[in-house]
């Protein structure tokens, strides 16, 4: 009985191919330039009972891009048990079923949805086909399938493991009757958002909201149905807290809550920072990085993505791109601790996991003008690192302490702003007398954010000051000069990966190499 319940529920999962809705929903036309700013779109789907072409139509009316249908050479059978007989023989065999046409100029596509039924639990095996018959590198891939009741996700996660050298965005299953205009219009503006989010060149910063700061299947350090307060689907990302655009910042803090690794504390230590921190002329984003069962380096390429997003966009942002602070506290301080001394530079997710893609975001280097260490430390959980050498070695920017009397680990705050100062850093402290481990902003800005405020003015008008001074040498140089962000000339031959500055006769522009 077992068995025969087992064979009903795999066959009903395969009828998702076949299903047909009398009312076949309306879509208003798509505008082709519209998403993924402006890049070709092609829709390629496999569909037998006519479903799948329903949707695949729907995502192509939203869109605006081609569509190519994937037709066997062989035609399954047109009666359902003989087809779901032969799909399960071409999985079980691990088929590459031939496929009759090529899509026509391959090469101008840049977004790729793909799509096909749940067959058997998974991606019908002329999918593999399909996408073994092309070259992805620099291709985005768009998982889609449909299906009756069971095994969405383990389709779409086919669809994005058998496209490994392509990058992902969040795909979409879908049942019959679910298919709609609303459906997928939600879909395709929220992955729109998450393409932009993650493509610098040519993308718009939002000024508000949420970024996300990894594309989905290219995670460095990625763990499935992890365990904890965030849900397994949590992706890392950044909230952005900007000022009115009547005002002129004077950077940018990015604010990392604490929370042990365990959690991370929105409230007080990140959305009344922000709160704080904006009426005084800073554009803040609040990072959402994992935590565990995360490793605290899982944590740190979070927040080095997140410097860079900043760093790449800081023209948006209306930021000199050396003008971007850390802040954290308890753990979140801890963790800007993690980024300053070992993922700086050009350092990225290959360094924690060999089968991360490296992509143009990860050609920004890491660096910060300066960091608020409040109720923190360099080193690890309860546990400063005093080590001068290691900390002179590692070039940190000045830094602003901040803790109270009444903290258990009021020793190691002294002991580490000292030895940070010792290894020649500018350090500055405030002990506020009577208070305990985690006062956040400490109800005003008169607690210690006008004294953070006074910190980092200075270092971020310095700052300013000196790229001014490089523009207005610039104006008079001969056209293709290019300068690091240090203000150093570069030769055009030797120039790397990385931010420069560029004159070319009398325009001067930011770019990212």
């Amino acid at each position: 009985m077992k068995k025969i319940l087992f064979l009903i529920l795999t066959l009903i999962s395969i009828t998702s191919c076949s299903a047909t809705n009398n009312d076949e929903p309306t879509f208003l036309p798509g505008d082709s330039g519209a998403y993924f700013n402006g890049k070709k779109v092609l829709v390629a789907y496999f569909s037998w009972g006519g479903t799948t072409r329903r949707m695949a139509q729907a995502i192509q009316t939203v869109t605006g891009g081609d569509i190519f249908e994937i037709e066997p050479v062989v035609p399954y059978p047109t009666s359902y048990t003989p087809c779901t007989e032969v799909a399960l023989e071409e999985r079980d065999n691990d088929a590459r079923p031939a496929i009759k046409d090529k899509v026509a100029d391959w090469n101008k596509y840049d977004i790729i949805f793909i799509g096909g039924p749940v067959w058997w639990h998974t991606a019908p095996m002329i999918l593999h086909t399909f996408a073994e018959s092309y070259d992805f590198e620099g291709k985005t891939v768009v998982p889609f399938t449909t299906y009756a009741s069971t095994y969405r996700d383990e389709t779409l996660q086919a669809i994005v493991d058998m496209t490994p050298d392509a990058e992902h965005l969040e795909g979409l299953g879908l049942t019959s009757g679910s298919i709609n205009e609303s459906r997928i219009q939600t879909w395709i503006d929220l992955i729109n958002e998450q393409y932009g989010s993650l493509n610098p060149g040519g993308a718009t910063a939002p000024m508000e909201g949420t970024v996300e700061l990894w594309q989905r299947g290219n995670i460095p350090g990625f763990r499935e149905n992890v365990n904890n307060s965030d849900g397994p689907d949590f992706m890392p990302n950044m909230l952005v807290y900007t000022v009115p655009e009547n005002v002129q910042p004077k950077g940018a803090v990015m604010i990392c809550p604490g929370g042990a690794f365990a959690f991370r504390s929105m409230q007080n230590e990140g959305y009344d920072i922000a709160d704080m921190l904006v009426p005084m002329g800073y554009q803040c984003f609040i990072v959402n990085y994992r935590i565990n069962p995360y490793s605290m380096q899982a944590s740190a390429t979070d927040l080095q993505r997140a410097i860079r997003y900043v760093k790449a966009h800081a023209e948006e942002y209306r930021i000199n791109p050396e003008n971007i602070a850390l802040v954290g506290f308890s753990a979140g301080g801890i963790l800007n601790g993690e980024v300053l001394l070992n993922w700086r530079d050009l350092t990225n997710g290959t360094a924690l996991d060999s089968s991360y893609r490296p992509d143009e975001l990860d050609n920004v280097p890491v660096s910060a003008c300066a960091v608020g260490m409040i109720y923190s430390f360099y080193g690890r959980l309860s546990v400063s690192m005093n080590n001068v050498e290691t900390l002179r070695a590692a070039n940190l920017p000045p830094a602003f302490y901040c803790w109270g009397t009444r903290d258990g680990f009021a020793d190691q705050f002294t002991q580490n702003s000292n030895a940070v100062k010792e290894a020649g850093v500018r350090v500055e402290t405030k002990v506020l007398q009577g208070y305990p481990h985690g006062y956040g902003s400490g109800g005003n800005a008169s607690i210690w954010g006008n004294d953070f405020d006074a910190f980092l003015t200075p270092i971020m008008q310095g700052n300013s000051a000196a790229i001014n001074t490089i523009n207005a040498d610039m104006a008079t140089n001969t056209p293709e000069t290019y300068y690091d962000l240090n203000g150093r000339t570069v030769s055009p031959d030797t120039v790397g990966k990385g931010v420069y500055i560029v004159e070319s006769g009398n325009k001067t522009s930011k770019i990212i190499k």
